[in-house]
This record gives structure tokens, sequence and C-alpha cells, in this order.
């Protein structure tokens, strides 16, 4: 070696340690794709509704996701000529959608007319999928257990005329407004698009238009003295159904509010018929509401049930 002249030492980092830092990575992404191919916490198999279906090779099994999973269209549920009867002198009868945040889960439209001589005619209609976060209830048994209150709500008799005794049990008739809005809800009384929600299934709730006039059987006039037109359950609807039929006697107007829910499934549906004047004139007659209404919810009927 030349006097004088010093070695070089090298800079460059030492290579030795790279195989066991390397070793470490892969053993690490290794642990964490077996976990994520074996945990428990895998979600297959659940829908949006939180349903996860029945658990097989457990002692615990869930209940079923209900039979319908979306709602139709409601603007385009009842046909044109049933519309033009039910609310003649519409310019427009593609309707007014209720504002939801979940049209898989709630949707609603109204028609509204109102004459020259002040008469107005009004139809709305709703349309809510009932689903469940019980994992011991089934979506259908929630929505048969919320029509069942929604009937004790309205004070529907819980015996249909000529018929044997429903589930429903009979209220004390109250004097509610023959016009409120009855709320929504998963567990308790669900109305259409315009109700509140409170704890149980989780219905949804919105703030649009209101499509629910239940009040009370203890407003209503007779109803023509015929118990085929009182407040009632009825047969051939759905699953189950029941009718109210509420009057706003003379006083400053006057008007009939007919209101149709029913059950097929999952899915609770409402038709709400209003008849008004502002005249102190009588109100109007029961049977052509009653039939408007019952003609509305089997229209609606065959679109949810396709």
């Amino acid at each position: 070696m030349t006097k004088g002249v010093r070695p070089v030492r090298s800079t460059l980092p030492s290579t030795r340690r790279l195989p066991l830092a390397a070793g470490a990575v892969l053993t690490a992404v290794a642990v964490a794709t077996l976990g994520a191919c074996t945990g428990s916490g895998s979600s297959d198999g659940a829908d949006g509704d939180g349903k996860t279906g029945p658990v097989t090779g457990g002692s615990v099994s869930s209940a079923p996701p209900g039979k319908y999973r979306t709602l139709p269209q409601p603007c385009t549920s009842v046909d044109t000529d049933s519309l033009k009867k039910l609310v003649p002198g519409l310019q427009d009868y593609s309707g007014a959608e209720s504002l939801t945040y979940d049209t898989d889960r709630l949707v609603g439209c109204s028609w509204k007319v109102k004459a020259a001589d002040g008469t107005s005619r009004s139809l709305s209609l709703s349309l809510v999928r009932v689903v469940s976060y019980d994992p011991s209830v089934s979506d259908e048994a929630q929505a048969s257990s919320d029509f069942d209150k929604r009937a004790q709500a309205a004070s529907i008799p819980s015996t249909p005329p000529g018929g044997s005794p429903s589930t429903t049990s009979p209220t004390t008739p109250t004097t509610s407004s023959s016009t409120g809005s009855a709320g929504t809800s998963g567990s308790s009384a669900t109305s259409g698009a315009g109700g509140n929600s409170s704890s149980g299934s989780g219905t949804p709730s919105s703030t649009g238009s209101s499509n629910d006039a239940i009040g009370s059987n203890a407003a209503n006039d007779a109803n023509t003295g015929s118990p085929d037109l009182a407040p009632r359950l009825l047969s051939g609807v759905g699953n189950a159904a029941f009718i109210n039929d509420v009057a706003k006697k003379p006083g400053k107007g006057s008007s009939r509010t007919v209101t149709l829910v029913f059950r097929t499934a999952n899915v609770l549906a409402t038709v709400t018929y209003t008849q008004s004047s502002p005249t102190d004139a009588q109100p109007p007659k029961s049977a052509d509401l009653q039939k408007g209404a019952e003609k509305v919810a089997s229209d609606l009927q065959h679109k949810v049930e396709g």
C-alpha cells in the first residue's frame, strides 16, 4: 500500500439483516390472510336489512327475511281510469311522490283536486316494507304485529261482521281528531310516508306528505246505520285488512275520510281517500268513498305481489 493513502470504507448499508426482516413481513401477511379466510366476522349471506338468514351448524337460528325486498313505484300503482273517477278534473295524473330517503323501504304518492265550488277530493297511498332487526322475529311477524297495533289505535272491532274473532283486540274509542295523522313505527302504528318511527322493527320514517288519517270511531257518524259500512276488518284484501270511516260533521265545512290499511307478507299499505266541502252540507256518503278505497287497495296489492 502506498504510504500516506488511507483505505476507503464503504458507505453502503449492510444487507445481512434483510432476510430476517423480509421473513417477518411475509409471516404477518400470511397470518392476516388466514384470519380473513377463517374468521367468524364475515358478513357473507347478510342483506342490507341486517338479516343473516338461518344459521346452520349452531344452536341459534335467525328468523328469515321478509318475502318482499323492494317496493313498486307508488305513483304508477293505480290505473289512470280509477284516478279519473276518484279525483276528477285533475290536469295531471302523474301524482306527487312523497319525500323519502329509502325507496326500498318507504314510498308514497298523492293526488288532490279542488273544484270551483270549493269541494275537494284527495287520494294518498303509502307502502312500508317492514324489517325486524330482532333475529328471533321475522319481518312478516313484525308486520303482522304492526298491523294489529294500527287496528287497535283506530278502535277497529276485533270481529268482522258475521266472522270469527281475530287477534286484533278492540280498544276504547277516544275523541281524537278525525283528520290527524297516525305515526309510523316498526313496532307500533305504522303509517304511510308521513309519520315518525319508534323502536322495534326499524321501520323508516320521513317528513313527506301525510298519507294517513285514521281518526276515532267515536268521532264518526252512524255510517248510514249499515254494519257493512262501519269501521271493520276486511276479508279478501292481502293477509289482513281493515277499513275506517270518519266523518267531520257540519260546522266549518264537512268532510269524510276513509282509510284502508292492509298487510301482504312484510309490506303494510295505507290508502286514504277524503272528500270535503267548505259548506255545512252533510258529509259525503260512505259507500262511494269506501268502494274507491277498496279499488285502490286492490291495485296496490297486485303491484306489490307482482
